[in-house]
């Protein structure tokens, strides 16, 4: 039985992201930070049969040591960003179907804020959000940005995120009873004080005590996504997430990752069908495969190796170009990004440094996907059945439009005439639409424990 799939656009609120081709000719990113740019993109996103934008977030830059490699200003390179949370109301006003994931970091922000902006955010969308957990990149740029004392070890800020996520869960699904909201006029009672709860929290990294003042939304929780494949984040995963984001170019390392997702799930007392997993794809599509694979070399030759070692420092905190070029990163190890380094370290079989930066250039991790619609339906497909992913991240290649307009115009059909998409587009809640069943947390998610029910 051929798989359905969900697909969702990665973007970041900036003018230059994976591919940094911004100054290609067919990229035209110049107004970015417009509303009406993103309003543009998320109608064609929409109409096209997208199930979701996915906003990345850069809250630092790449830094080697104390300095920022000129190429990160001159080439655009995580700068400028802007605030992703910022475009989501905006969007949500224009399009009444497409939902939106946004990426929030446990490592910068604080749980009773982040926990009032997803509920808001879950009204003003009628429970079209999601949030992304990460425990952010750039960790160097960050002590600087928001004074910390120094780079947060990799395990100690999965730690630090379980604690953020579950004071979060408990103020989500546990402050309010689904009763609790009387809107009575005539005994001017809006709430009955007896069904909200005065939340206390004293944990190793934050503490709480008071009321949550955001009325529970169509969602309570909204739907929980995940990017990290470390072994602490796939523990923390198999916890917490209800969509895994995977940047795997093997399909069977894919298939090995999506197993062990799976397995963890059930030996968290969930079913191994709660976590769905969706990878990265970078897609060229010509009329030919002579002209797709011209495409992806033009696409390949834009920006500069520079620019890409820079965006991969940010992202895992080495920086490629202080080693030798037949050098590998077998044995090197960071506290940024590990799930990044992971990509290149495969014993013997680990790639030189110069052969990382050749393939890094508009790609990172996910599967490369070259050739005509036809021929990439087949690779989406084979993709699919060998790995037994739930989905795809379409990633930004040429900016806006431009990188979107042919996989919706000559490979979405040829993938709902093979059953691969619905012959009408998902809509309800994101949780409904990624992950079925109702709006609300299943009750073997850790954060239906918090309900009052």
């Amino acid at each position: 039985m051929t798989k359905q799939i969900v697909l969702g656009a990665f973007e970041e609120f900036t003018p230059n992201f994976i591919s940094n081709a911004w100054h290609h000719p067919k990229a035209h990113t110049k107004d970015f930070a417009t509303l009406r740019y993103w309003q543009d993109l998320a109608r064609e996103l929409e109409a096209g049969g997208f199930d979701f934008l996915f906003l990345a977030e850069a809250l630092g830059y790449p830094m080697s040591g104390d300095e920022v490699p000129e190429v990160v200003v001159r080439e655009a390179v995580q700068v400028p960003a802007h605030d992703p949370m910022t475009l989501v109301s905006g969007l949500a006003a224009t399009v009444d179907r497409l939902g939106f994931v946004v990426t929030a970091s446990t490592t910068s922000q604080q749980p009773y804020l982040n926990a009032r902006t997803y509920t808001s955010l879950d009204h003003l969308t009628e429970g079209r959000i999601a949030w992304n957990i990460v425990t952010s990149d750039n960790q160097v740029a960050l002590t600087r940005l928001l004074g910390l004392n120094s780079v947060t070890p990799h395990d100690e800020r999965y730690r630090r995120a379980t604690e953020f996520v579950e004071l979060n869960l408990e103020l989500w699904e546990g402050a309010w009873e689904d009763d609790a909201v009387v809107y009575d006029k005539a005994t001017r009672t809006y709430a009955d004080p007896a069904k909200v709860h005065r939340i206390r929290h004293d944990g190793e990294y934050f503490r709480y005590d008071g009321f949550f003042p955001a009325i529970p939304s169509p969602q309570r929780t909204p739907l929980l996504l995940q990017a990290g494949t470390s072994s602490a984040g796939r523990a923390f995963a198999a916890r917490f997430a209800e969509c895994v984001f995977i940047q795997d170019r093997d399909p069977a390392v894919a298939a090995r990752v999506v197993a062990d997702l799976r397995a963890r799930a059930v030996d968290n007392g969930r079913d191994a069908d709660a976590i769905k997993v969706i990878d990265a794809v970078s897609v060229i599509v010509g009329d030919t495969e002579e002209e797709a694979l011209a495409l992806r070399a033009d696409l390949d030759a834009t920006p500069s190796m520079e620019a890409a070692a820079a965006l991969y420092m940010g992202w895992s905190g080495v920086d490629l170009l202080q080693f030798p070029l037949d050098a590998t990163l077998a044995e090197v190890k960071t506290e940024v990004g590990q799930s990044m380094l992971s990509l290149f370290q495969d014993g013997e079989k680990s790639p030189t440094i110069r052969e990382i930066l050749q393939r890094i250039t508009t790609s990172i991790g996910g599967p490369r996907i070259t050739g005509t619609p036809e021929s990439v339906a087949d690779q989406l497909q084979e993709f699919v059945e060998r790995s037994d992913v739930d989905g795809f991240l379409i990633e930004y290649t040429y900016g806006g439009i431009a990188t979107y307009r042919d996989i919706i115009d000559k490979v979405f059909p040829l993938l709902r005439e093979r059953g691969m998409l619905p012959d009408t587009p998902r809509s309800g809640t994101m949780r409904e639409r990624i992950v079925g069943g109702g709006p609300r947390l299943p009750r073997t998610h850790p954060g239906a424990r918090y309900r009052r029910d």
